[in-house]
């Protein structure tokens, strides 16, 4: 319960504050944040994990341990994908960034997760939000 609890928090965590992307550049400042967390994933560190996560989020989950938890047990496409690719970054409607990313599970099924993003006072861009999809027609 208290895991599904936190996966609405940060969907809805995302949606709650808005700034508007910056600079031109920043598709790839995103792109570089997904796949340098997903890599964190994939090497067990949680530290490294979390520290791309929004101020909001890292006080809901308090510690690198209870966000990997929620992380294994609700987005293990995110987790562990077997590939990744970037499709469209676009703005919310709150003037957020958004960054769309289809994954390939390693069982074969195809995903599609679209990150939030909020720019901290300092300018750095952290993940707010991930909504998690399972694409029709995938297979196991």
């Amino acid at each position: 319960m208290l895991g599904k609890i936190a996966g609405v928090m940060i969907v809805v965590s995302g949606l709650l504050s808005g700034t508007p992307m910056a600079h031109a550049q920043e598709p790839e400042t995103l792109k570089s944040i997904i796949s340098s967390q997903i890599e964190a994933f994939r090497k067990n560190d949680g530290v490294t994990a979390f520290s791309f996560a929004s101020l909001k989020l890292r006080s809901i989950f308090q510690s690198p341990e209870r966000f990997m938890e929620m992380v294994r047990r609700q987005y293990a496409p995110v987790y562990r994908p077997e590939n990744f690719s970037f499709g469209q970054t676009s703005l919310e409607t709150a003037g957020r960034p958004v960054q769309v990313v289809d994954i390939v599970d390693q069982q074969g099924r195809a995903w599609r997760a679209v990150y939030t993003f909020e720019q901290h006072p300092d300018g750095s861009w952290r993940i707010a939000g991930v909504q998690l999809e399972k694409l029709p027609g995938s297979s196991a």
